[in-house]
């Protein structure tokens, strides 16, 4: 039983924050990754640049500097495994948390399965979930939503060139995923359940999409919902009710996302209808003592409340909080 100061669950820009946060304070620490450090990031699309300029991206005082206005995604993987480097983080790959306990001395017991299928426990005095949300899309409840052509996540144009491809959704992730396949020889239809796109859409993304909606060359349906889904078209139900059957080959649900809270909940924290865990918004700490959280998580169904530009920061305020308890243990 390997025990620690403190395990971090997630090694996405806020949980490499608290690490490094963590090792500045002379804490025992590690952090436990189910997949490669930043895999949020790892599985944006090809093309993705950020809102954000890059020194509101960095962490750690690690500066960054990109020769786009707007960091791409792969300047983003790259400084972030630098950043790994420079402070020579303990991170743990490819480690899935399987199980987490709250001991009765108040300390947490943790189960874990690496990728070679070997099991291990770990304790720690206290716990940092950072774990984010992306790994659980929200899901269509209609007929067909299982079909294999239903996809939550948009990497690259390219496979669907000479498909008829329904976007469903109006953010960030739906705008640039319409426009990429578009770019790349799709016949592309966005599909949303409000009257227009969303407003905090890159403004960049928004004017080149409303050019292609209003030359007719991307099919738009406002105030409608995909309502069914067959092998060859979807059924496209508008809020007065009228119904509009299309050819589709496939389908993108880029409808957001919800953290999964079931681990945090057996540990006991309390979590609301919105996914939100009960938490300290100074500290991050939720009402199960010496247990934070960390990132979006904090933001519940609604992740784009919270990005690398806020969630970055709450790394250091909890192991500020931790310092503060732990006085004299550095």
């Amino acid at each position: 039983m390997q025990s620690y100061d403190l395990i971090i669950i997630g090694a996405g820009p806020s949980g490499l924050s608290a690490a490094i946060a963590a090792q500045q304070a002379g804490f025992s620490y590690l952090v436990l990754e189910r997949g490669a450090i930043t895999n949020t990031i790892i599985n944006y699309p090809l093309q993705t640049a950020f809102f954000s300029t890059a020194p509101n991206l960095t962490i750690g005082n690690v500066p960054w500097s990109s020769i786009h206005p707007h960091p791409t995604r792969s300047e983003a993987l790259a400084y972030y495994r630098g950043v790994v480097e420079h402070f020579g983080l303990n991170i743990h790959m490819y480690e899935l948390v399987q199980a987490l306990e709250r001991l009765a001395d108040g300390r947490f017991q943790l189960q874990t399965t690496r990728h070679d299928q070997t099991s291990t426990s770990y304790q720690c005095q206290a716990l940092i979930v950072a774990s984010g949300s992306y790994d659980t899309p929200n899901q269509l409840e209609i007929a067909g939503a299982e079909l294999s052509k239903v996809l939550h996540y948009y990497r690259e144009g390219h496979p669907y060139y000479r498909q008829n491809v329904a976007v469903i959704g109006g953010g960030n992730s739906a705008a640039e995923a319409a426009l990429d396949l578009y770019y790349h020889g799709a016949n592309v239809s966005i599909i949303h359940q409000f009257a227009s796109l969303d407003q905090r859409i890159k403004p960049w993304i928004a004017a080149d999409l409303q050019a292609w909606i209003d030359a007719g060359k991307i099919q738009p349906f406002w105030e409608a919902n995909v309502t069914a889904i067959s092998p060859t078209s979807i059924q496209i139900t508008k809020a007065d009710g009228s119904q509009h059957e299309q050819p589709n080959d496939w389908v993108f649900a880029l409808i957001g996302y919800r953290p999964n809270t079931s681990m945090l909940e057996s540990a006991g924290v309390q979590v609301d209808a919105d996914a939100v865990p009960s938490h300290d918004p100074a500290t991050f700490e939720t009402n199960v003592p010496n247990l934070f959280i960390a990132g979006v998580l904090a933001a519940g169904a609604h992740p784009s409340k919270i990005f690398i530009e806020n969630g970055r920061e709450h790394g250091p305020a909890i192991i500020a909080a931790l310092r503060q308890r732990w006085a004299g243990k550095a």
